[in-house]
């Protein structure tokens, strides 16, 4: 997965109990994914889930130790110590997430009615139809199509919060959304000149969505030894289904096959993109 140039990246809470204090303590799944498929790329899809005690910077660069080059994210400042161009193996470029922009525009305009929270969202929303016109096609169009149509539209709506910033009060929630696209600028305009890019971090977004239903229904591991079992099991289910495969079928084949001294030159062939029931040891 490290070996890939280009990954998606989030964390979410992964409650586990606190031995002698009677109650829970919140630990961390990091997750990495990969998809290439919305520009027809060769890498199979795949999901790496990583339990850690916390959320600090020193969990994001121990992730990602060796990894080397785009890292699809949202704002949180723990993957700006991956930019460091001192870094061993090399400086992490951050592509942002306009998914999360959105949603900023998107609460206020729930909360009450604002004209600048409704255009905001009518502009993102150009980009998006943009999206999903190109999605599928080679990186070389995806790029094109984006120079041209997208990235009109990007300069515009930059140029349009710029004005709508020195309107509104400095303290208000409406500026706080402003700001906070504006300060991510340089990598939510990453995308536009890289088609293999994506517009957001969706794809590790919905890779959370089984953690955080399990989550709802398990409430807690039962150590950080059994978040790290979680990941590692999680890591394994989820990357089946974003290969289409049954993950109860392959992890049954696989067990067997491993407990009848499948050969270890061959443990490949065993992942989920590159199973097959019917292959002989």
């Amino acid at each position: 997965m490290l070996g890939s140039s280009r990954l998606f990246v989030d964390e979410t809470r992964a409650p586990v109990l606190d031995p002698g204090r009677g109650r829970t303590k919140t630990g961390y799944f990091w997750t990495l994914a990969r998809d290439d498929r919305p520009w027809g790329g060769s890498d199979p899809p795949a999901v790496l889930y990583s339990y850690a005690p916390g959320r600090g910077a020193e969990h994001a660069i121990a992730l990602l130790k060796g990894f080397s080059g785009v890292l699809q994210t949202d704002g949180y400042a723990a993957y700006q110590g991956l930019t460091n161009p001192n870094r061993e193996g090399g400086p992490v470029t951050l592509a942002h997430c306009w998914a999360h922009v959105r949603r900023k525009f998107y609460d206020i305009a729930q909360g009450s009615p604002s004209t600048i929270a409704a255009e905001a969202l009518k502009r993102i929303a150009v980009l998006y139809e943009i999206e999903t016109e190109i999605r599928g096609q080679s990186a070389e169009t995806r790029r094109a199509v984006r120079q041209d149509r997208a990235k009109p539209a990007v300069e515009a709506l930059r140029a349009w919060f710029i004005e709508r910033l020195a309107e509104v009060s400095g303290k208000s929630v409406i500026a706080g959304a402003i700001r906070y696209a504006l300060g991510l600028w340089d990598g939510l305009i990453r995308f536009l000149d890289d088609g293999r890019l994506e517009i957001d971090s969706n794809t590790v977004e919905r890779s959370m969505r089984p953690i955080a239903l399990n989550r709802k229904n398990a409430l807690f591991a039962g150590s950080d030894e059994g978040g790290e079992n979680w990941a590692f099991l999680a890591s394994l289910i989820e990357t089946c289904k974003l290969n289409r495969v049954n993950p109860q079928a392959w992890l049954t084949d696989v067990l067997a096959k491993l407990v009848n001294n499948w050969p270890n030159s061959r443990l490949d062939e065993l992942m989920p993109w590159a199973w097959n029931p019917a292959k002989p040891a």
